[in-house]
């Protein structure tokens, strides 16, 4: 898995259980935001929303619903 920061153009080149244990905060911050976009949708759609579902697709969760510095460029 490749991270980029944004601020310093610095990139990690790391693996995922590397990645969830130095970015716990900022990935439960951005699943926190993936649950209540999807919980704002409307009744007739799955209102299950589980980690699951947010590491389905991992790289567009992350860098779509955690506003940080680091973002995942591949993985």
């Amino acid at each position: 898995m490749i991270l980029k920061n944004k601020r310093t153009r610095e990139t990690l080149n790391i693996t995922l259980p590397e990645f969830k244990t130095r970015f716990a905060k900022e990935i439960k911050a951005a699943f926190e935001s993936y649950k209540q976009t999807e919980l704002a949708k409307p009744y007739f759609k799955i209102k299950n929303v589980d980690e699951g579902d947010f590491y389905f697709d991992l790289q567009w969760n992350f860098n779509h619903h955690a506003c940080f510095d680091w973002y995942i460029a591949k993985i």
